[in-house]
Formats: structure tokens, C-alpha cells, sequence
């Protein structure tokens, strides 16, 4: 019955398979082909550095894995091992932990727990000081649970129940078969007395009937709708309902019997997990369906399950006899990878007939389409490098260095000798006549009757020719292996080439790595670095703005494979993209970047050969990948990650390195210690290919490069501020949550704040008793200085006194000859009018001679000429006007304006326009003033106004 169960499981699983390749291969018709996929990793001794034997399987709150080992505790963070050996030597048989991050272990007399120290590694407390004691001879713990605020630790017939701070001994006295927990309430089953439990230390029976009481209980988990789920080593299953206790999965009770089931998990979804003796892990979901088995014949290390654990990402830890094994069903359905060791460097494939062949550096390999574990068998005859292949007409063609072979079931017939058969395209004026490119000419093939044969050479052209494409006008552009692009025109039989034309580095910037394809019936012309067309209208290759501007960074693609329904495979440097292009509309389907693939496509070599609209095959130089767009990826996954500090530490000068606290979020590092070493670890356990990189805010402008562990060493860090980021990048160039450290490197003790405070306090005293010194010398010279200033001053007062009297007589001298000029000028031109008058008697109108007279008159007495002289007049001579009108206070305006003129020391002919009078009046007035300044007959006028 046992062989029965485990074939019919092994036959399921087989059936997905074959399942998923019968419809991936005839256009994916299947709904569901990712179902029963998942990945076995195996962890041998040598891996972990411990004993191969592991008892038990945790994990933590941030998901870091814990094993009990035969030597001690082991520890995986997702990037390293750890492995602690027990002080006293025990060996470790049960671990658990606590929302406290405690690792709590048991084994042969000995209870303790583990913590982390400061550097990151795990420290030891035995709690045997409290309860060693109370031990029997042989007293060994093999399960601990935690629940309800308390830790309990179960040998064979004790359960020691820790609250923290004491422990409480229950001795039932039967053999303790299990413990397990429901409902916040603890189980215990009593070997032929029944099901218990365990309230305030004291055990309370809840059911006992002689025909389960003497099972042999190995586990017990809490399933969906509040029921026990009890395992049997020999028994079977069987279930508690708060009722009693039934058979569980009666129908694969003899092969529960007949491969020993010793260790169960119930996932949070229902699905229940049993871990067998014989049989590895055998899974069922929540109705009882049998979903996966799983055993050493299809990829786990062992088949003897001592422990099981289920992490925060629902993969399962596999606890075995020898070594660890992790299973991991979240597998990313946009892409699967297969590989093959033995049949070389794939460079093209086809699906045909019901068989898969590859094209390949060591020749063409197949295998049954159908049957996924089948291994590739060579085509005899075909050895050697085979570069593309192709259907046509329901014919498999392939080009080889030894010509093209048309390849029939398990057999191949060649059917061209010219060598290195490249690409094949439709003739489009006779499409059953298909023309090869070959390494030293073009060749026509034709089909007779399912028989492809070579039909002719065209002649006139010989180049190594890799891609070849007719345009609407049926001219074939040839792409060169290592150089440049041709223009053929063949003739109407197709034997000679007419005219030929090479478009080189003039065209495009460069002569090498030029392909062409063709782009919704379009000639496109990739060069790596944009893309260009032929231009009809102007007979020349110009760029492709509307590919170039539609397709984005993948304008840089240099191969485009085109599918159904005007879908397009782009492959570039940096990744692989499927668009749709339509009525130039380009819509962006699906991106896979190049790193996924990068160690394993071959560069300038890469080929894809789609299915139907979203799914593809792609070339591989170990097999191939099969890429479905139309699928999420999981490349989002880690975007909620963050990477745990797991160790710090810093260096100085001499090179030892000192720890540092790993719990804090801002680190100071002396002077001389300003080397700093952090390591991380990253529990992210379904992903590959994860890197790592650091940047550190203020010392540089960008992340680093990429590290394959989180390990980062930052040497000689200046004194200052900083802020170092951390992250993790996935191979789809997603990025973890940036963890992030404030750092703070101090100055050396002579360039510190408190060291320039110092300096600052010494400046200032010697400042201070620098002055002391000098303020004597200081002031004396002062003194001198004040005394030869204050002089300086009167002088300099002096001279720009007279400077601005200077200036200011300068104005009134410029603005006095103004007037005088004019006055001048109008007293003169007032003769000639009165002297035309005289002449012309009345026939100079009287009313016209008296306007322009009165018009003179009126502008020789100016009042507007006195104001701006007076001004002037004023600044000059320092209220010169208003100290005479004080001082002698008869004087009228006219005596007033000949004091100011004679202050100017103007001669009585200059005066004499200005106050519109004659010379003689002038005198007249003079006189008339001496009166009124009551100056005696010797004393000059003249001389008296200038010393007033």
C-alpha cells in the first residue's frame, strides 16, 4: 500500500509537469501550468559546518532560522551560517523562541536560552541553577514550547514549566508522549492514560478511551475550526474536537503506518504538513487532497524528517537525519529556467512534431516534447556548431557549419554543403522559394513534394552574412557578420546579384554590429545605439524617429524578433522587452532585465523564438528559459524588506578590530578608530541573486558598487556628520527599504571643539596682556596724533573752505556773465529795433515796435535772472545780502543788487547792463550809496563792500 500511495502522489506531481509542458508547448492552453512548482535547497554539514544530525527547526520574529544540531544551535540569517557549540558540550535537542527574540533550547539535563551580545553573536544562559535539582538521572528534554507567557520544556515524563523567574515541575508519572497547544490552551498526552491538560501546573484529563489512550503520540497542531490534529508514529491520524478523538485521512492510513509519520505543521492557510521516517514531506491540503510529496528522490538530501517549520514567507525547514532542506513554492511565474549540462551553448530551437530540438556549439539535440525528465539526445550526423533553425511548410530546416539539413524525427538528411547556413527568409515574388545566407554565399532552397533542397547560388555577391530581409520593393538587405550593412538587387531567376551598394560608418557612426530586421513591414536597422530605416523618397538610411522615440531606452536593442499579432521581442545590453507595435502605437508588455540571464545568454548571440503573444523561449548557454509576459513577476517582493544590522565593529590604526553595540541607529568613532565594519543579514529565503550596496551621505555621491554579501567596510572615514544607507537589490534592479545609520566621526583631541575653546581662551589672554602692554604707548600716541590731526583737520576745513568758496564764486562769476551777456545782447538788439524804427517811420507798425520793446525791457529786468543770481550770489558769500539789510537797513533794492555786484568785484561798465542803466547812472548810484553807508570822501566804495 505504501509503494501504491507514494506512486500515485509521484505520478500527480508528473502528470503537472507533463501538463504544464504539453500546454506551454502548444500555446499554453492549460489555465493552471505553474501548479506543483517549487524548489528544494539543500544545506549539508559541510555547508553549516556542524553534525549532520538536526533535531528541530525555528524561526524569529525578523525570520532568522534556528536548528537544533546534534554539536549545538545553528543559525541562518539568508546570507551566512552560524553555528554555537553548547558550553557543557550537550547535544541540542528542541529549539523555540519568544516575542523577546530569545532562543530558548533544551537537551540531556540541560534548559537554557540563548541572546544576542553586542557584536552581534549569540551568548548562552543555562537555567539549570533553578531546576537542576529536580532532574532525574537521565533527564532529557526534547520539545519547548512557548505559550501564554511561559516556556515548557518536556522530557519523558516531566514537563518544567518556566515563567521567567521560576520553574514550576509536573511529574504525571505515565510516559509524556506530546504537547502542542489549541486555542491559548495547552494539550498534553499521557501514553494510555489520554489527552490532559495543563492549567496552573496542575494536569486536567478532557478525554480518555482505552482504544486511543495507548497510541504513540509525536505531534499535536491546531487546525482550522478550533480541532487537535494528533499525529501517530504508528497510528495514523487522528483528530480532537473538543468531543472526542476520531481517525483523521482514514484513506492513507497504511501509508501514515508503513512510512512512520514523526513530525506535523499546520499552515496558517490549512494546509497540513507531515514530516515522515521513510518518505520525506508529504503534504495535504485543509479537504484532505494530497498536493506534494516530496523525498529524496525528487530532491530533498533525506528522507528521515526529525523537524519542521514553516517561516514568515511560507516556506517550509526541513530538520533532517542528515542535513537541512528548505522548500520554497513561491516560484516566479514570468520566467522558468532549464537547464542541461551536456548539450552546449543553445543558439536556436524549435518545437516540431512533438519533439523539442536544440540548436547548439555540439549540434542539434532532442528529446519528446511531452515527457519533462527526458534527457536530449544528439542527431548523429550533426555534430558541430548549429546556428539557427526554422519550420517552413511543415519542415524543420536548420543551418550548420557543415550546410543546412533538414531535420526528420530523430534524424537529420542534409540537404545543402554550402557551410554556416545563418537565416533563412521567404522570397517574397515566390514564397515557396526561401533564401539562405550562408558564411560565403547566398543560397535559394526550394521544397519538392516535403523535401527541401538547394536550388541554386546566387552569384555575384560572396560575404559572411548572419540577417537577411527583403523590403516592399524586394531588395534584400544583408546584415555582415563584423561589418555593415548591403543592398542587393537580385534578378527575376534569382541566380545573380545586379547591383550592390554597402552602407558603412558614413551611415551609421560606425561599420561593425549593424543587424537588420524588420518592423511591421518596415526594414529597421539596429546598431546598439539607435535605430534607422531606408528612406524610399530620398534613397538613403536615415534614424528611425518614431521606433527610436516610441520604444525608449530599448531604441538601443540590437535584435528584434517579431511574434504574433505585431508583438516584437527587443533584446538590448540591458534587458529583454516585449512590445506591442500597431499603427505606430507602441505599448510596453513586459521587461526582463539582462542580469536575470546575463551569466548565461550568449553575448551577440542571443535568440528568442516565440510561442504566441506573450510567451517565448529563450536561448541560454547551459538550455533555455521559458519567458511568459503575460505573468506577474515577484520582482516586488523585496521592496518591504529592510536588511538587519547582525554586527559592528571598528578598526584603528594597528588593525584590530573593537565591537560596537549593534542596537542603536548613531554610532561615534574616535580619531584614530575611524575604520568601521557592518554586516548584515537579510532573511529573505525564496530569491536568488540578491546583492548588496552601501552609500554613505556626505563622503560619496552615489551607492557602491554591488557586494554578494551584506559586508561593508568603510576605511580612513574623515572626521564629520554622515548618514549611511544600506540596501538590497534584486536581479529585476528592485531595491529593499534603505536601512540607515547616523555616524559621527570625532576629531583628533587637538582639533575638537573643547581643543579650539582652548585656543580661542589663550588668543584672547594674550590679546588682552598684548594690549596691557601697549595701550600706554598707545595712548601717548594718541595724544600726538590727536593734537597733529585736530591741526590737520583746521587746516584741511580751511583749504576745502576756500576750495568751495572758490567754487562757489566760480558759479556766481558764470552765472552773472550769463546775464551780462544777455542783458547785452537785448539792450543791443532793443538799439537796432529802435534805430529800424527810426528809419521806417510808420510803416513799422507801433503796436508790433512797443510788444517786442516791452518784451525786451520786461527780459533785461528779469526777476527770475536776480533770483538765480542772488542764489548763487548767497552761497557764495555767506548770506552776504541779508548781514548788509540787517546792518544797514535804508537800503533799498537796487543799492542791495550794486552792493552785491561791487562784491564781485564787477567795474562800473559791467554793472551798468545788469541794472539796466547807463554808465552815468551807475556813477549817479555809487554816490547815492557812499551816503547811505555814510563813507567818508577818502574811502573806496568799492573797497568797504569787499571788507564787510
Amino acid at each position: 500500500m505504501n509503494k501504491i500511495l507514494s506512486l500515485l502522489v509521484r505520478v500527480g506531481v508528473a502528470g503537472r509537469i507533463l501538463l504544464f509542458f504539453l500546454s506551454f508547448f502548444l500555446c499554453f492552453t492549460a489555465s493552471a501550468q505553474n501548479e506543483g512548482s517549487y524548489t528544494i535547497t539543500g544545506f549539508t554539514k559541510k555547508e553549516y559546518n556542524a553534525e549532520s544530525q538536526n533535531w528541530s527547526v525555528t524561526h524569529d520574529e525578523s525570520g532568522i532560522i534556528y536548528l537544533a544540531n546534534n554539536a549545538g544551535l545553528l543559525e541562518y540569517d539568508g546570507v551566512d551560517w552560524s553555528f554555537y557549540p553548547m558550553p557543557t558540550g550537550t547535544i541540542i535537542r528542541a529549539v523555540a523562541t519568544d516575542a523577546e527574540g530569545r532562543i530558548f533550547t533544551s537537551g540531556y539535563r540541560e534548559i537554557g536560552y540563548w541572546t544576542r551580545k553586542g557584536d552581534g553573536k549569540l551568548e548562552y544562559h543555562s537555567l539549570n541553577e533553578l531546576v537542576e535539582d529536580f532532574y532525574t538521572r537521565n533527564e532529557e528534554f526534547w520539545s519547548v514550547t512557548v505559550a501564554g507567557g511561559k516556556v515548557y520544556f518536556r522530557s519523558f515524563n516531566s514537563i518544567f514549566v518556566y515563567d521567567y523567574q521560576r520553574f514550576n515541575v509536573v511529574r504525571p508519572g505515565p510516559l509524556i508522549s506530546s504537547i502542542g497547544k489549541l486555542n491559548d490552551r495547552l494539550f498534553v498526552f499521557l501514553s494510555g492514560q489520554g489527552l490532559y491538560t495543563l492549567e496552573d501546573s496542575v494536569l486536567v484529563s478532557v478525554y480518555s478511551d482505552p482504544a486511543v489512550n495507548s497510541i504513540r503520540v509525536e505531534f499535536m497542531e491546531q487546525l482550522d475550526g478550533g480541532t487537535l490534529l494528533i499525529g501517530t508514529s504508528v497510528n495514523g491520524l487522528f483528530i480532537y474536537d473538543g468531543v472526542s478523538i476520531k481517525p483523521f485521512l482514514a484513506q492513507y492510513h497504511d501509508y501514515f503506518v508503513q512510512n512512520n509519520v514523526n513530525r506535523g505543521y499546520v499552515t496558517q492557510d490549512g494546509y497540513i504538513i507531515l514530516g515522515t521516517v521513510l518518505d520525506g514531506v508529504i503534504i495535504f491540503s485543509g479537504s484532505g487532497d494530497i498536493l506534494y510529496s516530496m523525498n529524496k528522490g525528487n530532491g530533498m538530501l533525506n528522507n528521515t524528517v526529525l523537524g519542521l517549520d514553516v517561516d514568515q514567507e511560507e516556506n517550509i525547514w526541513v530538520a533532517l537525519d542528515q542535513g537541512v532542506d528548505y522548500i520554497s513554492f513561491d516560484i516566479d511565474p514570468s520566467y522558468e529556467i532549464h537547464e542541461f549540462e551536456h548539450v552546449g551553448a543553445v543558439y536556436s530551437l524549435a518545437v516540431h512534431d512533438g519533439y523539442i530540438y536544440l540548436c547548439t556549439n555540439q549540434g542539434v539535440f532532442f528529446r519528446p516534447e511531452g515527457i519533462a525528465d527526458a534527457d536530449f539526445e544528439l542527431i548523429e550526423g550533426t555534430q558541430g556548431q548549429a546556428w539557427n533553425c526554422g519550420v517552413f511548410d511543415g519542415e524543420l530546416l536548420v543551418g550548420h557549419n557543415l550546410g543546412t539539413f533538414q531535420i526528420m524525427g530523430e534524424n537529420a538528411v542534409r540537404i545543402s554543403d554550402i557551410g554556416g547556413g545563418m537565416s533563412f527568409v521567404r522570397n517574397p515574388a515566390d514564397p515557396g522559394l526561401l533564401i539562405h545566407s550562408t558564411y560565403t554565399s547566398l543560397a535559394v532552397l526550394e521544397n519538392e513534394n516535403g523535401t527541401w533542397g538547394l536550388n541554386r547560388r546566387i552569384n555575384g555577391f560572396s560575404e559572411l552574412i548572419r540577417y537577411i530581409e527583403f523590403d516592399q520593393i524586394n531588395r534584400l538587405w544583408a546584415a555582415h557578420m563584423r561589418r555593415g550593412i548591403y543592398s542587393l538587387s537580385i534578378n527575376e531567376e534569382l541566380d545573380s546579384v545586379l547591383t550592390t551598394r554597402y552602407y558603412g560608418k558614413e551611415t551609421f557612426g560606425k561599420d561593425n554590429n549593424i543587424q537588420v530586421f524588420k518592423v511591421e513591414n518596415r526594414i529597421v536597422f539596429t546598431t546598439g545605439d539607435l535605430m534607422y530605416t531606408y528612406d524610399d523618397l530620398s534613397d538613403s538610411i536615415i534614424p528611425f524617429e518614431n521606433l527610436n522615440t516610441g520604444l525608449g531606452e530599448y531604441a538601443t536593442a540590437h535584435r528584434i524578433i517579431s511574434g504574433p499579432d505585431h508583438h516584437y521581442w527587443l533584446i538590448s545590453k540591458t534587458g529583454i522587452a516585449l512590445f506591442r507595435i500597431y499603427e505606430n502605437q507602441f505599448r510596453l508588455i513586459k521587461e526582463y532585465p539582462y542580469a536575470i540571464f546575463s551569466d548565461h545568454l550568449i553575448l551577440g548571440y542571443e535568440n528568442i523564438i516565440p510561442v504566441d503573444n506573450y510567451r517565448a523561449m529563450l536561448c541560454m548557454d547551459n538550455g533555455y528559459a521559458l519567458l511568459n509576459a503575460d505573468m506577474d513577476d515577484l520582482s516586488g517582493d523585496i521592496l518591504d524588506r529592510k536588511l538587519l544590522l547582525k554586527q559592528l565593529k571598528f578598526r584603528g590604526v594597528q588593525g584590530q578590530y573593537e565591537f560596537l553595540t549593534v542596537d542603536r541607529d548613531r554610532i561615534k568613532l574616535p580619531h584614530k578608530k575611524n575604520s568601521l565594519y557592518l554586516k548584515y543579514a537579510f532573511p529573505f529565503y525564496s530569491r536568488k541573486d540578491i546583492v548588496f550596496q552601501s552609500y554613505i551621505n556626505g563622503l560619496e555621491n552615489e551607492w557602491s558598487v554591488v557586494n554578494d554579501k551584506p559586508e561593508f567596510i568603510f576605511e580612513r572615514i574623515p572626521p564629520g556628520e554622515y548618514t549611511i544607507y544600506t540596501r538590497a537589490i534584486n536581479r529585476w534592479g528592485k531595491s529593499s527599504q534603505v536601512e540607515t545609520i547616523e555616524l559621527s566621526v570625532m576629531p583628533a583631541w587637538y582639533l575638537s571643539r573643547i581643543s579650539f575653546i582652548a585656543y580661542m581662551v589663550i588668543v584672547i589672554a594674550g590679546i588682552l596682556l598684548f594690549r596691557s602692554v601697549l595701550i600706554a604707548r598707545i595712548r601717548a600716541r594718541e595724544r600726538n596724533i590727536r593734537n597733529s590731526k585736530e591741526r590737520e583737520l583746521i587746516r584741511l576745513r580751511n583749504d576745502n573752505l576756500n576750495a568751495e568758496l572758490a567754487y562757489r564764486s566760480q558759479e556766481l562769476a558764470n552765472s552773472t556773465m550769463a546775464i551780462i551777456r544777455k542783458n547785452e545782447f537785448l539792450l543791443k538788439l532793443k538799439s537796432i529795433i529802435q534805430n529800424q524804427k527810426e528809419e521806417l517811420g510808420s510803416r513799422y507798425p507801433d503796436k508790433y515796435y512797443r510788444e517786442i520793446i516791452n518784451r525786451i525791457d520786461k527780459n533785461v529786468s528779469s526777476m527770475d535772472d536776480w533770483k538765480v543770481f542772488e542764489f548763487h550770489f548767497e552761497k557764495a558769500h555767506d548770506k552776504f545780502l541779508q548781514k548788509l539789510i540787517t546792518t544797514y537797513p535804508e537800503l533799498t533794492h537796487g543799492d542791495l543788487r550794486l552792493c552785491a555786484y561791487l562784491r564781485m568785484n564787477l567795474s562800473t561798465k559791467e554793472i551798468a547792463p545788469l541794472m539796466r542803466i547807463s554808465i552815468r547812472g551807475v556813477e549817479n548810484h555809487r554816490y547815492k550809496l557812499r551816503k547811505k553807508l555814510d563813507l567818508k570822501p577818502e574811502e573806496n566804495l568799492t573797497e568797504f563792500i569787499l571788507s564787510l
